[in-house]
């Protein structure tokens, strides 16, 4: 399991994701685990379904992620 303060910095970073994709396209990422190389989120909201969905992921979240935290090396959804 990844250290506490990284966990609550990833909880927060997705958040934020979550936050734009609310504003932006109503839709929602839940962050469902991360042990620090590997992030799981839920997309849902408008993202269930939506054909741009694995773009969001992979550019959106994974792009973020990976720039703010080097060490991860997958970013999934379930």
């Amino acid at each position: 399991m990844a250290a506490v303060n990284e966990y609550q910095r990833m909880q927060e970073t997705i958040q934020t994701i979550s936050h734009y994709a609310e504003i932006y396209h109503n839709g929602k990422v839940e962050l469902v685990s991360f042990d620090g190389v590997k992030v799981v989120v839920h997309l849902g909201g408008a993202c269930e379904g939506c054909p741009l969905m694995p773009w969001t992921l992979h550019r959106v979240v994974e792009g973020t992620v990976r720039d703010l935290f080097p060490n991860v090396k997958e970013v999934t959804a379930v």
